[in-house]
């Protein structure tokens, strides 16, 4: 399965479009080390947003078929048509590659990213309700 270039489709789209996309894909970073290493936070209120965000973030998935709202949003504003298949534009594939050269499979990708978020969010419920932990 082909994962969609977004670097291909930048010349085609005005600077302001590209600054927005840009700033949804920073956010979306941003929400995925929230997610990702939120669950070290010593304060709760930190630990109920990796709750609530990464809740959301699986009920918009199962409600979208796969597809992230930031993902698509961004891809929008880059005037990049929506793929056949979830998993041609999947965010962590896409970060993992940028950052690291090599390119996992994107199923790969999204089940690191189910695992890496439910293990974050199991963790953060449960130093929210064990004092201590």
């Amino acid at each position: 399965m082909e994962t969609l270039s977004f670097n291909d489709h930048k010349t085609k789209v005005t600077l302001p479009r590209r600054l927005l996309a840009s700033l949804f894909y920073f956010s979306h970073v941003l929400v995925t080390l929230l997610v990702g290493l939120g669950w070290l936070a010593p304060w709760d209120s930190v630990l109920w947003t990796v709750v609530v965000v990464y809740c959301a973030t699986e009920i918009l998935w199962h409600t979208r078929d796969g597809y992230c709202i930031l993902t698509d949003i961004e891809r929008w504003l880059l005037g990049i048509e929506k793929p056949e298949s979830a998993l041609q534009q999947n965010f962590i594939h896409r970060l993992l590659t940028s950052l690291t050269g090599k390119s996992p499979t994107p199923l790969n990708s999204r089940k690191m990213t189910v695992i890496w978020g439910r293990l974050s969010l199991t963790v953060c419920i449960i130093r929210l309700y064990s004092p201590g932990f």
